[in-house]
């Protein structure tokens, strides 16, 4: 293949994107087991181990964060570069990393707000998977609306005492940090006097409860703060300027809930799906109604991928995301949603029944898919936010009120 090709990414590869791609592929083939493929369809419990693990063997290959700078164990790859990593990923079904959340939202957020003893301790915990982080941001009154929260941290003399609760936290149950939004200024305007807080889980005073969704699993916890100490030296970003912190944050995570590499694969699930034969011969690909619905999702798909390549963009320089993050976010969430259901239509009866159940369509991820994607717009900010954000940052206009 020459090196100005285009490969089948959508984007053309330079001999150094090539490189790349060789070198992430034969590290797939080195070190991706069957177990580690495994432990992305498992439970919390039984995975955590091996994706530890799997992101420990991506470390050492200096693959974690491949998008991070140089200078704090990433590779400064380029957009394409990413997308080709990705994209590998994907197509060797390999699990996410356990700490995705913090190598997508929490490093750069410290890279970009956080002091140089921060990056030097927190930034290659979070690459090895020596910590494993949390997000605790949403409260039970305080979600969309997250700048409502009730959280406070008391500044004392050598730090903070936090007192208050977390919602919707994903891996709590099993993290070892969370990073939160604390209310240390309560006199301050509301999306003011905020502040920025990592907090020990191991601390006294931290209650973690799990919640049992609708898949049976119990992935989101409650987390309780009673009289929590934290350090200052916890502290990212200015005392109460918590609230821009944050915002660099959420476009990380909206970046990162962008990604296509999910709905690609789901893509793949569908069309199988759509071109297994019936005892008949027949199959759904046969009906054009059903072609025309995978063409109008590969259409989709094909476009999130250059949308997801922009808003990467932003991250790969070190600069933070803006509201076209929201566009990626918005669209990507959609979009799975919907290939979800569609691919419960094409699964017919067998596409209801879950894991263990005989004759369960894929082993019954047709319906786990389908429940979990309940969720994919509401996390990481609403699509009804996105909109707003849409709406208010990128058409100009009116804010809502």
């Amino acid at each position: 293949m020459s090196p100005d090709s285009i490969d089948d990414y959508g984007v053309r590869l330079g001999a150094e994107d090539l490189a790349f791609r060789d070198e992430v592929i034969a590290f797939l083939e080195r070190e991706l087991t069957r177990e580690i493929v495994a432990a992305g369809r498992g439970g919390a419990a039984e995975r955590l181990a091996l994706v530890r693990e799997w992101q420990r063997r991506l470390h050492r290959a200096g693959l974690a964060a491949v998008s991070w700078p140089t200078e704090y164990g990433g590779r400064g790859a380029s957009v394409v570069q990413q997308l080709v990593f990705n994209a590998e990923l994907a197509r060797h079904r390999a699990p996410e990393p356990v700490n995705r959340s913090a190598i997508n939202q929490l490093g750069p957020t410290i890279i970009q707000w956080g002091d140089e003893a921060q990056r030097a301790h927190y930034l290659p915990r979070i690459l090895s998977g020596e910590d494993v982080w949390c997000q605790g941001f949403s409260e039970p009154d305080a979600g969309s609306d997250l700048a409502s929260l009730r959280t406070r941290a008391v500044a004392d003399d050598d730090g903070f005492v936090v007192t208050g609760q977390k919602i919707w936290t994903s891996k709590a149950q099993y993290a070892d940090w969370i990073y939160i939004l604390a209310r240390t200024n309560p006199d301050a305007p509301k999306h003011e006097g905020i502040s920025f807080l990592l907090v020990d889980l191991s601390s006294p005073g931290i209650d973690v409860r799990p919640i049992r969704q609708i898949t049976g699993s119990a992935e989101f916890n409650e987390v309780f703060f009673d009289e929590v100490r934290v350090p200052r030296a916890n502290l990212v970003g200015p005392l109460d300027a918590g609230w821009r912190v944050a915002n660099s944050t959420l476009g990380y995570e909206r970046v990162g809930q962008s990604r296509t590499h999910r709905i690609e694969r789901r893509l793949a699930i569908i069309v199988a799906l759509a071109t297994d034969p019936e005892p008949d011969g027949t199959c759904a690909f046969d009906d054009p109604l059903t072609r025309d619905h995978l063409v109008r999702f590969a259409a989709k798909v094909e476009a999130l991928r250059q949308i997801a390549a922009q808003a990467t963009a932003a991250g790969v320089r070190g600069v933070a995301p803006g509201p076209e993050a929201s566009v990626a976010k918005l669209l990507t969430s959609e979009v799975d949603q919907a290939m979800a259901g569609f691919g419960l239509d094409l699964a017919g009866p067998a596409g209801v029944l879950q894991r263990g159940s005989a004759g369960a369509a894929k082993d019954g991820n047709v319906a786990l898919s389908f429940l979990l994607m309940r969720a994919s717009t509401l996390g990481a900010g609403t699509s009804e936010i996105q909109r707003n954000v849409i709406g208010e940052k990128l058409l100009g206009l009116p804010r809502d009120h």
